[in-house]
């Protein structure tokens, strides 16, 4: 049942991580990259990183 749990979390946290990204001016193609390898992990970090300084290029 963990191991579901986890796996469900991870997934969801995919297009939470392309919107958060794309809110912050950062890379969304990139942080849902890193969320697939991370988890869940991934959004949490871009609470603490905040908006980019100068803006992400068009992808």
């Amino acid at each position: 049942m963990g191991f579901w749990l986890f796996v469900i979390v991870s997934i969801g946290s995919l297009p939470l991580a392309g919107a958060m990204a794309r809110e912050r001016n950062r890379s969304p193609r990139r942080w849902v990259w890193i969320s697939a390898i991370v988890g869940p992990l991934a959004p949490l970090a871009l609470l603490i990183l905040g908006d980019a300084k100068r803006p992400a290029s068009a992808n």
